[in-house]
């Protein structure tokens, strides 16, 4: 059986390491805390990554790599963490509660990867995790100990280089690790490289016993094979590092070998290709070429010849280009060389680069909020792939920027909302709401994006609280599109609280501001709202025809997911009309459009406006298992409806519950409460159940090839990519597998699969 893990695969050979390998693995049955310290570049990530294959068997329940190399916040630390392991956060609970639960399920190893720029967070999280979860074991990679009890630190050793006295013979040299090395990386840019005679041979020794077999150094030398002779490469050492200095290469410390090597490539660039090799450093996560752009965009840099700058850095080994999005490329550093670089960029003023990283993912993030609203995915799409470099942004305005950390919080404020990232969110506009800051547009639309997260999770007070401010600040700057919002938090937070004609009334006044401006986003959704007030008013009729308009203005925008809501409306109406058909027929399209967006909240309306349908076709099972289906997919968004609508709901499945003995009620229930959101949709829509169902099991066949894969030891990220579904179905699909089969970890899991699926 296969232990769940997210280790990476390996894009080139790994050479060496036999010895320390076995140690290791000996020193892993003893200690439940080993830091591989060392130098940047002297290989700790790659040899922690194969130790972790080597003994996978022995942590059945989960292997789980952490890369802190992007992460600047300490506090997000236990996010980061999570999130690796594929675990769910939820509102109202601590992280680290979350944490320590699902890693206490068993024998797993941890691999926290890079952090020395975190060393007292993580010491505080290990010492945590490991007091409160016996079977856990933890590695980490650092340039410096974690100082925590039971630590045992192991120090990285170089590769092993030839004898002295074997360096001119081929056949003798090719059995060091580090000659190998440099072989093969050599081939990857040269593939008829050999050591083909002893002059050869002992120019490689010699290159590898300069750089004291460090493998970054091995590797950025090999890298010069395509464009330079051996011997010019071990005459540039000679010159530029000077390691014959003294005859030993123990004279110069694995630090300074790895900085006199990068130092060497850095020695190799243009000024111009120097100047925005450091600015570069400035991106975490990566970055687009109108990002690099941004930052590069002034003398001594011209604007037309960044794309030619970046293409030679990547010629050199220095930046890394690979597929991006739908439409773009994005290129990165490794972090032992982003690391150099930031060190360059403070001699070159970082506080201008850092101004303009931060500037370039404002008014990106401003024109994505903008373009959410729109049909497009690609901003959404974006938005994803520039996370870390967001969260750099922010951290950063915080403190040297308050305006710009204000303005990014609200133009983020759609997109956390959009994909219900409602605790990161928060905890940004927090943040950013609580500083001194001169720009009242922006704390306006901050506001106004706090009181919509607020409504979702039933902060009602606090929700007005927000609206009231951000709509007394809109009219004083003249920002409709804010005003209109706070206008229309403010009715249904006074729905929500019972008094329809306040909430009317502030309806109104956001529709008419709407209709002056031309805002067809605001106008539907005020015309959407005003429905349901007349409905709840037993005007089903005027109703209809609110929201017919209001999805006649959804056209204009081409906006989908608005589209959904109100035709949700739409079928809540005709049902209410008792026109059951048009009813049935308005949720089906709601119900397409939604799974289109994997809208999880508008999902679960769906299917409980079609459970109230099906009471009126008198099938209290189906009742039973949609509702259960939708309050599934409501624990996952952690999203609430609004109190009328709830109360319409619970009657529903009351009246159902008369209808059905207590044993049948209760499969029912199970039944939906355990579909995944594809087979809930399915039903919903009344398709037939997936083909190939795998007989005996509760899993549907998608299910059962989720399960097979965990058993595989794929992560939900590795599931989604392999089935062509988005994470967030993954992890759907992963949940609901837990909830069916009553299992708590993904080992479980495997072990069902082997067991009952025939998977390995």
């Amino acid at each position: 059986m296969a232990t769940p893990n997210n280790l990476p695969a390996q894009l080139s050979s790994f050479v060496g390491r036999k010895r320390q390998l076995a140690e290791l693995r000996r020193l892993l049955r003893k200690s439940r805390l080993i830091t591989l310290t060392g130098p940047g570049g002297a290989g700790k990530t790659r040899l922690a990554l194969r130790l972790a294959v080597d003994v996978l068997d022995r942590h059945p329940e989960g292997v789980w790599l952490v890369d802190l190399a992007p992460l600047s916040e300490p506090r997000l630390l236990e996010h980061t963490v999570a999130a690796a392991c594929g675990i769910k956060e939820e509102r109202r609970r601590p992280v680290l509660e979350i944490l320590v639960e699902w890693l206490d399920g068993g024998r797993m190893l941890l691999i926290l990867d890079g952090c020395e720029h975190l060393v007292d967070a993580c010491a505080a999280l290990v010492r945590k995790l490991l007091s409160s979860c016996p079977k856990l074991t933890v590695l980490v990679t650092s340039r410096e100990p974690l100082g925590v009890p039971g630590e045992l630190i192991w120090r990285t050793p170089s590769l092993s280089l030839p004898a002295d006295e074997d360096a001119g013979r081929p056949e003798l040299v090719i059995e060091s690790e580090a000659i190998r090395l440099f072989v093969e990386r050599a081939r990857l840019s040269r593939p008829d490289f050999e050591l083909g005679g002893s002059a050869e041979a002992a120019a490689v020794t010699q290159i590898c016993a300069r750089l004291e077999g460090i493998p970054l150094a091995i590797e950025l030398a090999a890298s010069l094979a395509r464009v330079m002779t051996l011997q010019d490469i071990v005459g540039r050492l000679h010159d530029r590092f000077r390691l014959l200095a003294g005859g030993s290469r123990a004279a110069l410390p694995r630090h300074q070998t790895l900085r006199h090597a990068v130092d060497w490539s850095y020695g190799l660039l243009s000024p111009a290709e120097k100047e925005l090799f450091a600015r570069l450093s400035v991106f975490a996560g990566g970055f687009e070429l109108s990002a690099a752009e941004a930052i590069a965009a002034d003398d001594p840099l011209d604007h037309g010849v960044v794309l030619r700058l970046l293409s030679r850095l990547v010629d050199k080994s220095l930046v890394v280009a690979e597929p991006g999005g739908p439409r773009s490329t994005r290129y990165r550093m490794l972090d032992t060389i982003r690391e150099y670089a930031v060190e360059k960029l403070h001699q070159n003023g970082e506080a201008e680069a850092r101004r303009r990283h931060a500037r370039y993912f404002v008014d990106l993030c401003q024109l994505a909020a903008k373009e959410l609203r729109g049909p497009d995915p690609l901003p959404w799409l974006r938005l994803d792939e520039e996370q870390a470099n967001i969260r750099l942004a922010l951290g950063w305005s915080m403190y040297e920027q308050p305006d710009d950390a204000l303005r990014l919080s609200a133009a983020m404020g759609a997109y956390w909302h959009g994909l219900r990232h409602f605790a990161e969110g928060m905890e940004w506009l927090d943040q950013a709401l609580g500083l001194v800051t001169s720009s009242l547009d922006a704390r306006a639309a901050a506001l106004w994006s706090r009181a919509r997260i607020r409504m979702w999770h039933a902060e009602y007070s606090a929700a007005k609280r927000d609206a009231e401010e951000c709509a007394d600040l809109s009219r004083e700057l003249g920002l409709s599109v804010e005003l209109g919002g706070a206008l229309t938090i403010l009715g249904l937070a006074s729905r929500a609280e019972g008094d329809l004609d306040k909430a009317e009334g502030y309806q109104q006044e956001a529709l008419q501001l709407a209709q002056q401006v031309e805002d067809h986003e605001g106008v539907a959704r005020g015309l959407n709202n005003l429905a349901l007030y007349a409905s709840s008013r037993g005007d089903h009729e005027r109703a209809r025809t609110l929201l017919e308009e209001a999805v006649a203005e959804t056209r204009v925008t081409g906006n989908r997911a608005s589209a959904a809501s109100i035709v949700d409306s739409l079928g809540r109406v005709s049902l209410l009309l008792g026109d059951l058909d048009s009813a049935r027929r308005y949720y089906q399209e709601s119900l397409e459009m939604s799974a289109t967006f994997v809208d999880a909240i508008n999902l679960a309306q769906c299917l409980e406006g079609i459970a109230l349908l099906a009471l009126a076709e008198k099938d209290s099972g189906r009742v039973v298992r949609l509702i259960a289906a939708a309050k599934a997919l409501r624990a996952v968004s952690s999203g609430q409806s609004m109190p009328e609508w709830r109360t319409e709901v619970d009657e529903g499945l009351a009246a159902a519950r008369s209808e059905l003995r207590p044993e049948a009620f209760d499969a029912a229930w199970h039944q939906g409460a355990a579909m995944s959101l594809r087979e809930a949709v399915r039903y919903a829509s009344g398709s037939p159940p997936d083909p190939m169902r795998f007989d005996s099991t509760p899993l549907t066949s998608r299910e059962a090839q989720v399960a097979a894969l965990i058993a595989e030891g794929l992560t939900n990220t590795q599931i989604a990519k392999k089935l062509r579904m988005a994470d967030r179905t993954a992890d759907a699909h992963v949940e609901h597998i837990r909830n069916k089969l009553g299992m708590r970890s993904r080992t479980q899991i495997a072990v069902w699969a082997h067991e009952r699926l025939g998977r390995t």
